[in-house]
């Protein structure tokens, strides 16, 4: 598929070129985010638009990485491939995989490099979110790992270690699914009047056993659930499930061995055990596969650090450090302990860990506080003041939250629904039983009776339908760049009345732009020129700011790579062309004047540039849209008041909304006090980890570390903040439908319940109308969350 077939075939649709998703603010020509149109530009110019092809339908937008990644941890594995004799396997953790043609596009790019002898093979493995490859020593394995960051991935440390737990669903499926279609064929001719003979003997044996495999290899899936909840005390939906397949299993089994066949509902049991473990496998199957998209994190123990000793330096765990360590710390470095700066003078980003959006200049001898990052050009030396053990970072990355607790449906809604629903089906089968017994004087059809009662009242509806309509809510969320990692949080999200962002990162895209891109204009072609080339060799992010501004105007511009330009710290950066002397920084150093960052050329201001901080395209817009729907809008950073109070007033805020100078213990003091069980807290920094652990909802705009979004519900990777408006419009469809479904269950048990009563339902009606009212409460969900739906396009 060449560029130009693709723009016409999305153009009609308004959707982005890469991945597909609608577009809307902040779109750049054609693309809904910088993401997809940096890495379309990247897999058009490699001659790799064969991923289109392989594409399929949306997937969520491209999340290339935008900073410097902590790349420590392939120092070992280089190490020890080139220390290999022959060929070796590298085993990688994979973030980002979300369909076949991210499998071919990473293939591909592994057979680009090193030669054929090098590189052997490549397996990838996106269930479980893991890259194997087979090379020898002479594999270029960085270059690898930078190349297909590039291109939105990421790769890292292999750390996931667990299957995915559908897996072992899977094959229970296909057991039980051979059980129910041969219990059903054994079962058809005692239903159409079989009643004696050896075959009659063999096929109601055979279907017995075969319910009793059934039990045995699916029931105690949720047997087993149904027990660890009732042991917390807390009532899943898994209880009435449990329960009904024991109560129709022993009922039928009691008819059986009574020699009553109008009681024997074993080919319905097998059936509403597959229905039931196809549930779970939709339900499990989609938070799996988000959380393997990310890189898995062993928090601060997985923290590495440059020390060096006697000459050398060394990559070392964070908790080997220790006071009077000295340590290297490059570009785009976290300093994991509060430390003394060694170098002459440096910039660091403090962001990360206390929302501050200014970077701050360190001279030599000044304390770096833990979480820092490099923003330099160039890395510096600290020297530690502390153990790691007594480290601010580490107590900040300290998760205590625990995946495998969570559970879906768990709510008090359902357990209010679960408990009604077990004490209704209790007390309607013995009212059942004692009709037929006391009353009618039938113990024979007293057992046959209340056996029907308890297999038309499994909730098969809530077992297939519900699963079902929370795959699509989730899928439906991965279209639009929201991912769910926590089972529960649709059941939450209804409840939220309060949403509180934390403001750089989160409500900003974390970098600056330009608020006056006109004084470019106003330059001398030659001025335009050195601001250029001074701007080009920094990372400093107000250089980064100009930079874009100027490739973004139009206006002609060149690098010349016989420059060079030195970085003051805290002041700016200079260059020297043809012996005139341009500075861009601070303006009493660039020219003697006011300004906050002033161009000047041998001391005299030429330009006064000024930068903010970029808001995301959509936050003013989808701020005023969470604040329409009644919920209550905070924002809460651990920036300066002042700049705090000014974000609240451009989005439309009031500013006692607006709470700033927050320490991350502050953040988490905050939400204590005003969480009621109904606050969606989303942050981006570890400062934001303490409040996101609290709240009762959570959420974070960023994967480039995966601390944040191993302690989140949920994260989302696009442009704006429409995912998180969506997410709760999802979330309040669902329940809608939920409660629909319940209402036509009610309506169904109704009727059942009714010919149950009256000794009327038998085996045969059973498995006719069990499978039919599944079958239309499943239909009528999917066509309820298709992705044509108008709120899909809210």
């Amino acid at each position: 598929m060449t560029t130009e077939v693709l723009e016409e075939t999305l153009a009609g649709e308004r959707a982005c070129l890469h991945c597909g998703s609608d577009l809307g603010l902040g779109a750049l020509d054609g693309f809904c985010c910088t993401g997809c149109r940096v890495v379309h530009g990247l897999i058009s110019s490699g001659g790799l638009l064969r991923y289109y092809d392989l594409r399929g339908g949306v997937i969520g937008p491209a999340a290339p990485s935008t900073a410097t990644r902590d790349m420590k941890w392939l120092d070992a594995l280089e190490a020890s491939l080139v220390a290999s004799e022959g060929p070796k396997r590298v085993d990688l953790d994979l973030q980002g995989v979300q369909c076949a043609a991210c499998v071919w596009l990473i293939d591909s790019l592994f057979e680009r490099h090193g030669d054929r002898a090098s590189r052997l093979a490549v397996t990838v493995n996106p269930a479980l979110g893991r890259v194997e490859l087979l090379v020898t020593r002479a594999f270029p394995l960085r270059a690898f790992v930078e190349e297909v960051g590039r291109f939105g991935y990421a790769l890292g440390p292999a750390l996931k270690t667990e299957a995915p737990r559908s897996s072992g669903l899977l094959w229970r499926i296909g057991l039980c699914a051979a059980f129910a279609l041969n219990a059903m064929m054994f079962s058809v001719p005692v239903h159409l009047g079989l009643r004696e003979g050896a075959v009659y003997d063999v096929f109601r044996w055979l279907s017995m056993l075969l319910a009793l495999a059934s039990v045995v290899v699916g029931g105690s899936v949720f047997l087993r659930s149904a027990w660890r909840c009732l042991r917390r005390g807390v009532l899943h939906m898994d209880v009435p499930i449990a329960l009904g397949i024991v109560l129709a299993f022993t009922g039928s089994l009691w008819n059986f061995l009574a020699g009553h066949d109008g009681g024997a509902f074993f080919d319905t049991v097998c059936t509403f055990i597959v229905l039931m473990l196809t549930g779970r496998w939709l339900q499990e199957r989609v938070v799996e596969r988000n959380r393997a998209m990310l890189l898995a994190s062993d928090g601060a123990d997985g923290l590495l650090a440059r020390r060096v000793r006697d000459d050398r330096v060394e990559v070392v765990r964070c908790g080997e450090l220790g006071p009077g360590d000295t340590l290297l710390v490059s570009p785009g470095d976290l300093v994991p302990v509060r430390a003394t700066l060694t170098s002459e003078a440096a910039s660091f980003s403090l962001d990360w860990i206390t929302g501050e959006s200014v970077p701050a200049a360190f001279a030599r001898g000044e304390t770096v506080p833990a979480g820092a990052s490099n923003l330099g050009a160039e890395a510096v030396t600290v020297e530690s003041q502390e153990d790691f053990s007594t480290s601010s970072l580490r107590e900040l990355l300290r998760s205590t939250r625990a995946d495998a607790a969570d559970t879906s449906r768990s709510t008090a809604w359902w357990q209010r629904l679960t408990r009604i629903y077990v004490i209704a089906v209790l007390a309607l089968a013995a009212l059942c039983f004692a009709y037929w017994l006391l009353l009618r004087h039938d113990p024979a059809r007293a057992l046959q009776a209340t056996t029907a009662l308890l297999v038309v009242t499994c909730p098969c509806a809530f077992g297939i339908a519900t699963p079902t309509a929370y795959e699509m809510v989730f899928a439906g969320l991965r279209r639009a760049g929201l991912f769910v990692r926590s089972a529960s949080l649709l059941d939450r999200l209804p409840d939220v009345r309060r949403v509180v962002f934390d403001k750089t990162g989160t409500l900003t895209t974390g970098s600056l732009e330009l608020v006056n891109p006109k004084a470019l204009t106003a330059l001398s072609e030659e001025a335009r020129a050195s601001l250029y080339n001074l701007v080009v060799r920094s990372t400093h992010p107000k250089s980064v700011a100009v930079r874009r501004a100027l490739e973004a105007s139009g206006l002609p511009v060149a690098f010349d790579a016989t420059l060079t330009t030195r970085e003051t710290a805290g002041a700016g950066v200079e260059l020297v062309a043809a012996g005139v002397t341009w500075r861009l920084g601070r303006g009493s150093w660039a020219a003697s004047s006011e300004g906050d960052l002033v161009l000047g050329r041998q001391g005299v201001a030429l330009a006064t540039l000024e930068t903010t901080e970029a808001l995301r395209p959509d936050a003013k817009s989808e701020v005023a849209a969470l604040a329409a729907t009644g919920r209550e809008v905070w924002i809460l950073s651990g920036d300066e008041p002042a700049r705090v109070a000014a974000m609240a007033r451009a989005l439309g805020l009031p500013e006692d909304r607006a709470v700033g100078g927050c320490s991350p213990d502050d953040k988490a003091r905050w939400i204590d006090a005003h969480d009621r069980h109904d606050t969606w807290m989303i942050g981006d920094g570890i400062n934001d980890g303490p409040a996101v652990e609290r709240a009762f909802c959570s959420a974070t705009p960023t994967i480039d570390r995966p601390f944040m979004p191993s302690r989140t519900d949920a994260w989302f990777v696009t442009a704006g903040l429409r995912p998180v408006r969506l997410a709760l419009l999802a979330a309040s469809a669902l329940t809608r439908i939920n409660h629909r479904n319940l209402t036509v269950a009610t309506v169904y048990n109704v009727g059942t319940v009714s010919l149950a009563f009256a000794g009327l339902m038998s085996p045969l009606l059973c498995a006719v109308v069990m499978p039919i009212s599944s079958l239309s409460i499943l239909l009528a969900t999917i066509a309820s969350l298709s992705p044509g739906r108008r709120l899909w396009r809210s």
